[in-house]
C-alpha cells in the first residue's frame, strides 16, 4: 500500500509542508507562517483540518517551524507537537534572529513529544523511526519509513545531491558529514526534503550524489 504523501512546495523561505493522510493524518514542517492562509486552504482541500493528530518538525529553524501554531489552533488544539528533545528549550523560548532578519516573529513552541534517535511513531497508515541528523542545525531530525522506503530529509539533504547549510549557528561540518553518511546506508525510494523538488523514485542515487558533493569538501 503506498502512501498518500501531498506537497505544498514552500513559497519565498518557506519550508515544504508536507500532508500525509491516512490512519494518524500528519502534518511535517510549517514553513514561516506567512503562507499560513494558503498552507490551511491547502490542507483543508485533501483533508478536514481538525482531523490532523501531529506535527512533526525536521528541525529548529524558523522557515520550518514559524507556521505550526496556526495549524494547531486550526485543528483546536488536537494535533501533537513532534520535534527533537535536543531543541525543546530552545522552542520554547521563541528566540531566533533568522525570524527578525525576516521581519517575522518566532513562536513560542511547546513540544508535546520530544524525540530521541530510533523513536518509532505512525505517519498516515505506517511505521517511521526518527534518525537524529545533526549538522544543519542542533535539532536536525530525518523521519524513515523502512517498508516504504520513503525519507523525510529536512534540510539535511535535497534532491539532485544537495545538502544543508551548516553554517547558521548550531551547525557544523563534520557532523553534517557523519549525518549523510549515515543516510546513505538506507534504502530509500521516495525523497521528501526540506526545500526544492521531492524524488519519487531511486532517492537512493540522489542520497550518493549529496554525500559525493559533501565529501568534495574535504
Amino acid at each position: 500500500m503506498s502512501m498518500d504523501i501531498f506537497t505544498i512546495p514552500g513559497q519565498d523561505y518557506d519550508s515544504n509542508v508536507y500532508v500525509v493522510v491516512g490512519k494518524v493524518p500528519t502534518i511535517i514542517d510549517a514553513g514561516t507562517g506567512f503562507y499560513s492562509k494558503m498552507i490551511l486552504k491547502t490542507i483543508h482541500q485533501l483533508i478536514k483540518v481538525e482531523y490532523i493528530q501531529q506535527i512533526f518538525l525536521t528541525h529548529e529553524h524558523y522557515d520550518h517551524v514559524g507556521g505550526v501554531q496556526e495549524i494547531v489552533q486550526a485543528t483546536k488544539g488536537a494535533a501533537k507537537i513532534f520535534a527533537s528533545k535536543d531543541v525543546v528549550s530552545k522552542l520554547r523560548e521563541g528566540k531566533s534572529t533568522f525570524a527578525e532578519m525576516l521581519g517575522g516573529v518566532m513562536p513560542k513552541i511547546t513540544v508535546d513529544v520530544p524525540l530521541v534517535d530510533g523513536q518509532q511513531f505512525t505517519i498516515g497508515d505506517h511505521a517511521f523511526e526518527a534518525l537524529a541528523t545533526p549538522g544543519h542545525s542542533v535539532g536536525s531530525l530525518c523521519f524513515y519509513g523502512k517498508k516504504e522506503q520513503v525519507l523525510f530529509s529536512g534540510d539535511t539533504l535535497f534532491s539532485h545531491g544537495g545538502f544543508g547549510r551548516y553554517d547558521f549557528p548550531g551547525g557544523d561540518f563534520n557532523s553534517l558529514l557523519h549525518s549523510i553518511e549515515r543516510l546513505s546506508t538506507f534504502k530509500v525510494k521516495n525523497l521528501y526534503p526540506g526545500h526544492g523538488p521531492i524524488v519519487e523514485r531511486d532517492a537512493d542515487d540522489h542520497i550518493l550524489r549529496s554525500l559525493y558533493s559533501i565529501r568534495s569538501l574535504i
